[in-house]
């Protein structure tokens, strides 16, 4: 099972304090990495923010101990430090090493040989077959320090994908299970059965449109398993994009672990 976010390219268009888009952007990093969402996917809706909103939901995701690595200086993070930590388990604070501890790393060559980042205060080295790059890895000896790639065995984050397609495209690209959108106009997630099963793909419009009329902006048309209203009876003129997303996969959290 896993779970797909679709928000649209036009999500910061309400915005026009940098900051202010940094810290919506971090809003959606922490509503998806509370509920385990696994593939974050942005989607074309006339806006012209996808590249940036891309970038800091990679670096919120990225361990603090390698985002010097990963990221150049960049007028673009000037404000990256209104989002909040995620705090996932691949954040891994320094702390001496243990044998079997799967930590996140970067892979870089010297020499003849490959080393591993892995936010401590020496490289490790790696055995076995690697990239360079970002890449997970566990901990196999301490004295000296020497890890293999690995495979987590719990959430570990999300996946960012700027599709640069409109709506329709990009959900068959995603060769999803089950598609849920959501929608002011939709079925009152409270009498509503909801298959959460497989690949699960949960659509957002934006702060001015929703999910219908956006397809409807590109003339196209797709048929979701479901079109759900998951903030039935609310108060306000409109919702956020980003407090719809938590609100939503709130719901859905509860849906899931009600079925286990």
């Amino acid at each position: 099972m896993a779970w797909h976010v679709f928000i649209p390219d036009s999500l910061l268009e309400e915005a026009n304090d940098p900051k202010i888009k940094a810290y919506k952007v971090g809003q959606v990093a922490r509503a998806c990495a509370i509920f385990g969402v696994e593939h974050i996917w942005i989607y074309k809706a006339g806006g012209k923010d996808g590249k940036f909103i891309k970038l800091l939901l990679e670096y919120a995701e990225t361990p603090q101990y390698l985002r010097k690595r990963i990221f150049p200086i960049t007028p673009e993070l000037k404000y990256a430090g209104v989002i909040p930590p995620l705090q996932i388990p691949s954040h891994k604070p320094k702390a001496p090493p243990r044998i079997g501890e799967i930590r996140e790393g970067y892979a870089y060559r010297k020499g003849k040989k490959l080393f591993a980042d892995i936010g401590l205060d020496r490289p490790a080295l790696i055995k076995g077959v690697a990239r360079e790059g970002r890449g997970t890895f566990k901990i196999i000896s301490v004295n000296p320090l020497r890890v293999i790639p690995a495979e987590p065995s719990e959430y570990w984050g999300y996946k960012v994908h700027l599709s640069r397609k409109t709506l329709a495209k990009t959900l068959k690209k995603a060769n999803l299970d089950v598609v849920i959108a959501t929608s002011r106009k939709g079925v009152d997630v409270r009498s509503a059965e909801v298959p959460l099963e497989g690949e699960v793909g949960i659509v957002f419009g934006s702060p001015k449109k929703g999910v219908i009329e956006i397809l409807k902006e590109y003339n196209e048309d797709y048929e979701f398993d479901l079109i759900l209203n998951t903030i039935p009876e609310q108060k306000t003129k409109t919702v956020r994009t980003e407090e719809a997303l938590l609100a939503t996969l709130a719901i859905f959290n509860f849906m899931r672990k009600r079925g286990d």
